[in-house]
């Protein structure tokens, strides 16, 4: 969302960032202005606890799966029956009550704040709520491979209104409400989108700024493989998953070098590396992937869509659920390849990497797939798309065909003689 902001301010419009006061470092590294008025339950928390249900619910037969961690504490446990339920009162009070927090805040700041337009994401649909009780245009700003309407567990998150936070106002809302949605997923892996009026955007890599390593322009020698491991797979699972340890080793086995990013905690516990693993902390991934043969990663989102801007193939091993149906919709298409990271074996490992990296026709696909994204509307594009749906209150088919096609909005003016089109 970063780049469709800075659009809307080199447009010379004025933006808010509405977000939770952890996250306003993050927000003014953007150049952006946070405004630290959102709350919500501890995603980590929410996260660790959604894997230790999964883990206690999951038949013996079905796999080994490493144990989750303590859902609140984050320290590592014996077994899944260690952890005392008995807490999880107190979690949901303190959630709910967050989350019902975060709506009142954000209906408070909007009512001093006026917006013209609200453009909000999966995680903070008080943006909905916002713009219906001030009668201005909101919009959904997806991730990519997650629509508005969805139906696959895991990823129809806050579907309705379950902790009544729109109906305290008097609104009934559901995700099937949402009237515009801006997605910068490929078109050939569109997810649901319901009612919703999709606006395509090009997926501008954003993950912070930092200088330059002189060893990034420097000539690279055979294959180059990079292996993201997010902080948050670190956070949710642990520093110890065997695919990780497994994926460097094997990829430091078939390439020239490995580009390690990952929490440093968890580069410590992996012990000695191998000698042509480079390990980076917190580098910009479109400094790293133009000159990267494969891209190794945990299913996130963010990574599969730097991955297909970069034009390189990729081998997700995805440890959420959401991250195996992503896999789903867009391996199809030949650029990536999907496994389940808590459960894949060695084997399973070392030939994808093998089949990834040296099979030309994933290189040939990515290549195609990130020409089609690229093909999509600019953030500026859209910037100005959304402006006019500002103005006028509402946009139209033909609006996001003309944007596609390269063309401005195009609106009747009816006066006294005449009807125009501007």
């Amino acid at each position: 969302m970063v780049p469709l902001a800075w659009a809307f301010r080199a447009a010379g419009h004025e933006v808010r960032v509405a977000c939770p006061p952890q996250q306003v470092s993050g927000v003014q590294a953007t150049g952006l202005m946070p405004v630290s008025m959102l709350d919500s339950a501890d995603m980590m928390e929410s996260a660790r606890l959604a894997y230790w249900s999964l883990a206690i619910n999951t038949p013996p037969q079905s796999g080994e799966m490493p144990l989750p961690l303590h859902p609140f504490t984050g320290e590592a446990l014996g077994s899944v029956r260690d952890f005392d339920t008995g807490m999880l009162s107190d979690f949901w009070k303190r959630s709910i009550a967050a989350v019902q927090r975060s709506f009142d805040n954000a209906v408070d700041y909007a009512a001093s704040w006026r917006p013209d337009l609200v453009v909000y994401d999966i995680m903070a649909v008080e943006g909905a709520l916002v713009g219906i009780l001030n009668d201005v245009p909101s919009v959904f700003f997806g991730p990519g491979f997650i629509g508005t309407v969805e139906t696959e567990p895991g990823l129809n998150m806050m579907a309705g209104d379950p902790l009544s936070c729109f109906e305290k106002y008097g609104v009934q809302w559901t995700r099937r409400d949402i009237r515009y949605a801006v997605d910068p997923s490929p078109d050939v892996a569109i997810p649901p989108m319901g009612d919703a009026l999709r606006i395509p955007i090009r997926y501008h890599p954003f993950n912070g700024s930092q200088d330059v390593d002189p060893w990034l322009l420097g000539p690279v020698k055979g294959k180059r493989v990079c292996v993201v491991w997010g902080n948050s797979a670190t956070g949710v699972f642990g520093e110890r998953l065997p695919a990780l340890r497994q994926a460097v080793e094997t990829a430091a086995q078939l390439a020239t070098e490995v580009v390690l990013t990952a929490a440093l905690s968890e580069v410590d516990a992996m012990g000695t590396l191998p000698p042509n693993v480079r390990v980076l902390r917190n580098c910009p991934l479109e400094l790293i992937l133009p000159d990267c043969d494969l891209l190794i990663h945990h299913g996130s989102a963010n990574c599969l869509m730097n991955g297909i801007a970069m034009g390189v193939p990729q081998l997700s091993l995805a440890l959420n659920f959401d991250g195996q149906i992503y896999g789903r919709r867009l391996d199809p298409q030949g650029a990536t390849k999907t496994l389940p990271g808590l459960l894949i074996d060695r084997d399973a490992i070392d030939k994808a990497i093998g089949e990834v990296l040296f099979d030309h026709r994933y290189r040939r696909r990515a290549v195609e797939l990130s020409e089609s994204v690229g093909a999509a509307p600019t953030a500026a594009q859209v910037a100005d798309l959304l402006v006019t749906l500002a103005r006028e209150g509402e946009l139209t088919a033909s609006d996001v065909a003309g944007l596609v096609a390269g063309r401005g909005p195009q609106r009747k003016e009816i006066t006294q003689d005449t009807v125009s089109e501007v």
